[in-house]
């Protein structure tokens, strides 16, 4: 999910970018004939053993096709594939942040999917396949979505049932349910989410949810030009409702200076009991579930309506210079497999996988919200950074959390903001 936001650093395109028929990453041993193609991922090491075992299943399978799994991690891992790829060199099959694919396909660094999958088509059809949004450029799909992610509803179910509760479903439950939930003498909070004001807040993610689903969002396009998708009525009582969470006592005060959804004080709180419920992506869900075993998931208020929340995820593209196109695709069609999905530890982009996997115990709210959700595509294909606006949105709200200004005035200044940014760009 940090990924999700990640974009492509200026460096990327001042990378010289004609490709003039180099060799390409694969090879192919002289005497066996067997082609050898590369990987390369960006997850740290610790976190890829499934993948791991994955290849090696591949390579058993297919002794003529042997692929070698590569890890280059850090922020300048695609301006590294862009200069390889522009000298003949590099990886075969490369993972890429959604964000970055646009990138990677203006200059054609990436070989189009479209041709590969006519002529073998993957388990799941390609326009069945989530985030695919952020996959095409130009009318051509330039990568395809490999796994995905979202933050569902976190919970105590022992907590909810003492009060007599259901995981909420709408907005207003969850507020009404928080409220019952939080216990002063317990510390407890019925709701934990975080308030800080910094662009990097995890706040911009149920503050997006919750306009939504309200069919409000920050910005929109109208015909060739973008404007402002929501109204200052209608902003001021998404402020309200968040800042409500933290006057009600539904959420602890201390929450403001929370800024990471994988801060202990989530993660352990819900373990502990000191959160009844929070907001999580699944890998840092496995962290308090391995704490606290009873631990359970449900999707987020609104999560089955399509559009309310936000899929994040990676994508896996092939080099325009592979020497083995052919190949590569029918490796990266297997890491999109059933087969692949039983040992890879996270959530599929292609839909039939998806709804038949059998997910780990407690994370079924995942799986019923994932179909549902959309990228942020609505804000990355427009003028204004998705970074600024969290920024201008992230600030304003915790302002009124802190009590530095009223939830008139912080939602007009971030329509200000926005129309701003629009007119400048």
């Amino acid at each position: 999910m940090r990924r999700s936001m990640l974009a492509l650093t200026a460096g990327l395109l001042a990378v010289p970018l004609a490709l003039s028929g180099c060799g390409g990453s694969g090879d192919e041993d002289s005497a066996g004939g067997v082609v050898r193609l590369t990987f390369r991922q960006f997850d740290p090491p610790s976190e890829i053993g499934g993948l791991q075992a994955v290849v090696q299943a591949w390579n058993t399978k297919h002794p003529d096709i042997q692929v070698k799994l590569e890890t280059l991690t850090g922020p300048d891992s695609a301006q590294q594939f862009a200069r390889e790829a522009n000298s003949g060199s590099g990886p075969d099959v490369v993972q890429i942040a959604n964000v970055n694919v646009k990138d990677l396909a203006k200059p054609k660094i990436l070989k189009p999917i479209d041709e590969l999958a006519k002529k073998s088509a993957p388990e799941t059809p390609v326009d069945h396949f989530l985030a695919l949004d952020l996959a095409k450029f130009q009318d051509k799909t330039w990568a395809l979505p490999w796994t995905v992610d979202t933050y569902a509803l976190a919970y105590r179910p022992d907590l909810l049932a003492a009060a007599g509760l259901k995981p909420p479903t709408t907005w207003d439950e969850l507020a009404s349910s928080a409220v019952k939930l939080s216990d002063p003498k317990a510390k407890r909070s019925g709701f934990c989410f975080t308030g800080a004001s910094g662009p990097g807040s995890g706040q911009w993610f149920p503050i997006n949810y919750y306009l939504w689903s309200h069919g409000q969002t920050l910005v929109k396009q109208d015909g060739d030009s973008w404007k402002v998708g929501v109204g200052q009525d209608e902003l001021q009582s998404a402020i309200d409702y968040f800042n409500k969470l933290f006057t009600s006592g539904a959420t602890a005060k201390s929450m403001i200076a929370v800024e990471q959804l994988t801060d202990p004080q989530l993660v352990g709180g819900l373990s502990r009991g000191t959160c009844a419920m929070t907001m999580m992506a699944p890998q840092t869900f496995r962290q308090a579930k391995k704490a606290n075993p009873a631990v359970m998931t449900a999707p987020m208020p609104d999560g089955l309506k399509d559009g309310a929340t936000h899929l994040g995820g990676r994508m896996l593209g092939i080099s325009a210079a592979s020497k083995h196109p052919e190949q590569a695709w029918e490796f990266l069609k297997y890491l999109n497999s059933s087969e692949a999905f039983t040992k890879i530890s996270q959530y599929p982009a292609a839909t039939t996988v998806l709804t038949k996997m059998k997910v780990p115990p407690g994370e079924e709210g995942y799986q019923q919200q994932l179909p549902h959700a959309q990228t942020f595509g609505r804000y990355i294909s427009g003028p204004v950074p998705v970074n600024t606006l969290s920024k201008i949105t992230n600030a304003q709200f915790g302002a009124v959390y802190s009590g530095q200004t009223d939830s008139h005035s912080a939602a007009a200044n971030i329509i200000s903001q926005i129309e701003g940014e629009l007119k400048s760009r």
